[in-house]
Formats: C-alpha cells, sequence, structure tokens
C-alpha cells in the first residue's frame, strides 16, 4: 500500500493544472484519486445509497457550500450517492488547505501535496488520517483526501466549479471524488495577494469497513453501493460546456499521449473479491458519425476477458471502473455519444449516452 498525494506545480498554475497522484495499485490525491482503493475482503450489502443527506451548516454563500452541494448534485445525477457532512473532516480538511495555502504562497512547498512538514507554517498533521484522527475521526474509519490549487475566481460558486472541474476532468481524480465515500469534510483557503486559492476533500467510510485503515486509503467493499445491476458514468448524460481536453495528472494514465482529451468513465459496483468489469466495446462518436480515436484502459484484472483495452500502467483504477480516453482533445461545442458494452462479473451490462462540449 502506497500513500497517495495529490499536487498541482507552481508552474501550471500560470498554465493548465497538474493534479499529481503518487501511488496506486488495489482496485481505487487527491484519494487513488480520492484515496488508495483496498481489494475487497468482505461483501458490503448491494443498492445502499444515500439519495439524501442532512443539510450541510456551512454558511450559505461560502465557497466550502457550493463545494459540497455542486459535488453531491453531480454525484446524485451520476447515480453514486450523495456525501453526508462531517464537521471532523471540515476541521481536517480546513486544517490542510490553509497548510497548503499558506505555504504555496511563501514558497515553502512546491507542489500540492496530502502530507506536511512539522517546520512549516499551519501544520497540523502529518497526513489526511492522522489529521482526521486529531480532528476526532474515530479510529476504525478509513479517510481519504483531494486536495488542489488553482487561480482566483470571481465567486464562490466559480471557486467551487473550478476546484471540481480539476477532478471531473481527469482519470484518476475522477474515480476518486465518485466513489463508494460516505462523508464529506469541506476546506477552502485564499490568498488575495497571490491570486490562489487551495480547497481540500476530506472523505470518510464507516459503513461496512473492517481491518486497519490505511492512510489516505477507502475499501472498495465498503461505504455506500451502488445495485449490482446499476451502471453509472461520467460526463453524464446530456451534460453540456463538457471539458475538451484531460486535467494533466501524475502518474499520468497515457503518457505516450501528449494531449489527452476529456477522459470519459463507466463504473459499476465491485464489492466482492472478484469483481471485475471487462470491456467488450467501448466508442466515442462525434456529431458526423465519425468514431474518436480513443484509448480503453481498464485495471489489470480486467484486461483478460476485455477486447482492445490496455491495462493501467499505474495499477491506481478500481475493479469496477473503465476508461476512455480520447487521444486529441474533444471540438468545441459538438456533441458526443457514448456507446458501452461489457460484462460485471460475466453478466452483461451496457449504456449508452451522449453529451456536448464547451467552447
Amino acid at each position: 500500500m502506497k500513500n497517495q498525494k495529490i499536487a498541482l506545480t507552481a508552474a501550471s498554475l500560470a498554465a493548465a493544472m497538474m493534479l499529481v497522484a503518487c501511488g496506486g495499485g488495489g482496485g481505487g490525491s487527491s484519494g487513488g484519486s480520492a484515496g488508495q482503493p483496498v481489494a475487497p475482503s468482505v461483501p458490503a450489502s448491494q443498492g445502499n445509497l444515500q439519495t439524501t443527506v442532512p443539510n450541510a451548516t456551512y454558511t450559505g454563500a461560502s465557497t466550502q457550500a457550493s463545494l459540497f452541494a455542486t459535488l453531491n448534485t453531480y454525484r446524485s445525477s451520476m447515480g453514486v450517492g450523495q456525501l453526508a457532512q462531517d464537521t471532523i473532516l471540515d476541521t481536517a480538511a480546513q486544517a490542510h488547505a490553509l497548510y497548503l495555502n499558506t505555504n504555496f504562497a511563501n514558497g515553502s512547498i512546491s507542489v500540492v501535496t496530502h502530507n506536511e512538514v512539522s517546520g512549516n507554517t499551519n501544520y497540523y498533521e502529518a497526513t489526511p488520517l492522522s489529521r482526521a484522527r486529531k480532528a476526532g475521526a474515530p479510529s476504525t474509519e478509513w479517510i481519504s483526501e483531494n486536495a488542489a490549487v488553482g487561480l482566483a475566481q470571481t465567486s464562490s460558486a466559480a471557486f467551487a466549479s473550478d476546484c471540481l472541474g480539476q477532478y471531473l476532468n481527469t482519470v484518476y481524480h475522477l474515480q476518486g471524488v465518485t466513489e463508494v465515500l460516505e462523508t464529506i469534510g469541506v476546506g477552502f483557503a485564499q490568498d488575495t495577494a497571490q491570486g490562489t486559492y487551495s480547497c481540500v476533500l476530506d472523505f470518510g467510510q464507516k459503513t461496512g469497513v473492517s481491518g486497519t485503515p490505511s492512510d489516505n486509503g477507502y475499501l472498495t467493499s465498503a461505504g455506500q453501493q451502488m445495485a449490482t445491476t446499476a451502471i453509472a458514468h461520467v460526463p453524464l448524460a446530456n451534460e453540456t460546456g463538457v471539458a475538451r481536453a484531460m486535467v494533466a495528472e501524475l502518474p499520468n494514465p497515457a503518457p505516450d499521449v501528449a494531449s489527452p482529451g476529456r477522459p470519459i468513465m463507466v463504473r459499476v459496483t465491485a464489492a466482492d473479491a472478484g469483481d471485475v468489469l471487462t470491456v467488450s466495446s467501448f466508442t466515442l462518436t462525434s456529431a458526423g458519425g465519425i468514431v474518436v480515436p480513443a484509448r480503453i484502459i481498464v485495471p489489470s484484472a480486467a484486461l483478460t476477458g476485455s477486447s482492445g483495452a490496455t491495462a493501467d500502467l499505474n495499477n491506481a483504477m478500481a475493479a469496477g471502473v473503465a476508461f476512455l480516453l480520447p487521444l486529441a482533445p474533444l471540438a468545441a461545442n459538438t456533441t458526443y455519444s457514448v456507446s458501452f458494452s461489457g460484462a460485471r462479473k460475466g453478466t452483461p451490462t451496457s449504456t449508452a449516452w451522449s453529451f456536448t462540449t464547451g467552447s
């Protein structure tokens, strides 16, 4: 088990943002995107999604409130369940957002990381797990994290959109913010002098957990699970204004592709040991009926039984996930159609939908 890191390089703030995630493996910051997935050991109950959660206590006009609402709206539309606010995780996330914001601005750190150095300003605790426990999280709770830095925006809603956009337009980080987690804490800090901000999402998982929590990790067998017959995807059906290109992230899911397009993800539940999603066909077609050149990426465990797929180089994809990565940025203001067919644990599953890119 390797710890995960997620970061933006200083240089990337002046150009394209670069999310950095260290580690990989297992079956799932900012966490494997939202933490490192651990292969399932104990089957979880199926179809236990949180369709509603209590109202959050964030100030109504705050970026934290907008981040919470925007992510939950997206997850709900996707069909992977909402996240409940956890004020303990709020404390941990806010502490790390302040640490990142301060030390990125003063030059003590050059990338946004999950790990804190004790000698740096606003040090709280070393890792996502230790920060959550310092804030009061129980020792049995699994904790994972997403973190990012970006340029100043014009409103709370714009800050939230920019932060979440960095995760949704990637491979590993997209996987992380749409995973089987249950609770969330949101941190946000802004440096008006530098014109930058930091946002941190800490995720918790308590239902069906077992074993000793690993740092910045989660169990693919626990938390909230879709029904075994369900299939979810990103972008959403009929989503508009979809980004045209992938946000750069490390490790790079396709280092040989110079300018990849916006990744497309399909997800099924993979709560039981041996669950995999294999792919028989996964295509993206433009409005003119032209198939877009793209790469199908699956976890190594799903390579056998998949057609035309490539194994995830970094072993950071969860068992129930498959990605289609366009080999070039998508065209602006264009409607694309996606078609997927495969099998979950040998049972056929398929879906088709369309989305429209932005300018």
